[in-house]
C-alpha cells in the first residue's frame, strides 16, 4: 500500500462519502466499490486507486493513533496498540497490546490521556 499521508487519507474518505451520497442514496447501487469506481470514472478531479491494500497496517483499519508515536512492546520492540477497556474494578482504563506478540499492558490512562502523553510523529521529524 502506499503509505496515505493525513491529507491523502482525508481526500480519499472524502471522495468516498461523495461517491456515497451520489450513487448509493440514490439507490443506484448498493456497492460502495462500485460505486467509489463510477465515482472515480465520471466526477474524480485526481485519479485515485479503488482498492488499497493495507499490507502496511498490518490489515487494520487507520485510527486517530497513527498520528502519533506509539509505546514500543517491551519484548519484542514493536509498536503497541491502544485499545479502551470496559469499566472495571481494577481501574484499567485501556490497554497496550503488542501488534507482533502476545504481550497485553493494562494501563490506568484513558485515551485522551495518553493522547496528551504520546508524542506526535509530525514533531518527531
Amino acid at each position: 500500500m502506499n503509505k496515505l499521508t493525513e491529507e491523502e487519507f482525508n481526500d480519499r474518505m472524502q471522495a468516498i462519502q461523495r461517491a456515497r451520497r451520489i450513487f448509493i442514496e440514490s439507490g443506484l447501487t448498493n456497492s460502495i466499490t462500485l460505486a467509489f469506481q463510477i465515482y472515480q470514472e465520471v466526477f474524480a478531479e485526481q485519479e485515485r486507486q479503488v482498492f488499497l491494500d493495507s499490507m502496511v497496517n498490518g490489515n487494520r483499519t487507520r485510527t486517530r493513533f497513527d498520528s502519533f508515536i506509539r509505546p514500543k512492546c517491551p519484548e519484542c520492540s514493536s509498536d503497541m496498540m491502544l485499545r479502551s477497556v470496559p469499566e472495571n474494578q481494577e481501574g484499567v482504563k485501556t490497554q497496550c497490546v503488542c501488534s507482533k506478540c502476545d504481550v497485553v499492558l493494562d494501563s490506568e490512562y484513558t485515551l485522551m490521556e495518553w493522547m496528551n502523553i504520546l508524542g506526535s510523529k509530525a514533531d518527531e521529524v
